[in-house]
């Protein structure tokens, strides 16, 4: 097994011919051409003609085949694209399972260069190539001639023989986008083989085990005032100020600064008697002074 059967088992691709190569395929085609030029077929010339249509049928029919199958292949990658996407964006968003972020990486990415490969490969079949086929003009040619239906197997065998290395292309091509959907759908199904593979052998996820927090709720004493009870959980900062005190302390400020009274302690308003209308004011005696001087 040498380095080349490697790398297309790897990653299938279509080995470019050397130049003798081409030379040994170029002589092939000239000869070709040329025992088709000498050929005669005095003895049954229509069924030498319905033999060429027959070959040039099944060479149209090999390339309709090879197209047909790009479509379809071009069509399950497209159905592919949405389901890459959606891997990817739960990979990067850690949404995926315990299987290690390097692993799923690199078998994404791997699945997604043999899907990139076969969407090349099918493009490319897809594409528009000339082909050689007898049309009106030689037919119109081949009946003016003496031998209407030799001229005319003559020129479709030509065509078919001058249009084949099209149509292999095409066929590899094919061949080809098909090793490659062979390759990605197997690396879809490990990707999806990961997590359960992963979680089986132990692992979790570290979102998964991580303990959830919990949220401890301070009781103030039973002593505290109650206006202290509703704002001593929280600081709060006063709009503008440079230095943060905490509500319990402006709620002991406002105890200080507001005065308490003792209802038992206060004294009684004084009680003043009016006179009654129509009464008489009453007499007020003033009290004699008391001179002190000395005896006699």
């Amino acid at each position: 097994m040498n380095w080349h059967q490697i790398g297309s088992w790897i990653f299938p691709y279509i080995e470019p011919l050397t130049p003798a190569q081409k030379n040994d395929e170029a002589q092939r085609l000239q000869k070709d051409l040329a025992a088709i030029r000498a050929a005669a077929w005095n003895s049954n010339e229509e069924r030498a003609l319905d033999e060429a249509q027959k070959v040039a049928a099944a060479e149209m029919e090999r390339v309709r085949t090879a197209e047909a199958k790009a479509t379809t292949y071009l069509a399950v990658l497209a159905a592919l694209v949405p389901i890459i996407i959606t891997l990817q964006g739960a990979n990067w968003e850690k949404k995926a399972g315990p299987a290690p972020d390097a692993a799923r990486l690199f078998v994404l990415a791997l699945s997604t260069f043999y899907v990139a490969g076969a969407g090349f490969n099918a493009f490319k079949t897809l594409q528009v190539r000339g082909f050689q086929k007898v049309g009106e003009s030689e037919i119109v040619a081949a009946w003016k001639s003496p031998n209407p239906f030799r001229r005319l197997c003559r020129g479709t065998l030509l065509a078919t023989r001058n249009s084949r290395d099209v149509v292999n292309e095409k066929v590899t091509r094919i061949l080809v986008t098909h090793e490659h959907l062979l390759r990605a759908f197997g690396l879809f199904i490990l990707l999806l083989l990961l997590d359960p593979l992963f979680y089986a052998m132990g692992f979790r996820n570290v979102t998964q085990d991580q303990p959830t927090p919990k949220v401890a709720i301070q009781t103030p004493a039973a002593g505290v005032p109650s206006e202290l009870k509703s704002t001593i959980a929280q600081p709060t900062v006063p709009p503008g100020g440079n230095t943060a005190r905490t509500a319990a302390s402006e709620a002991q400020s406002q105890e200080r600064d507001e005065p308490r009274t003792d209802p038992r302690s206060a004294d009684p308003l004084p009680m003043q008697a009016f006179p009654q209308p129509g009464a008489a004011p009453a007499l007020q005696i003033a009290p004699v002074p008391q001179v002190r001087g000395a005896a006699p």
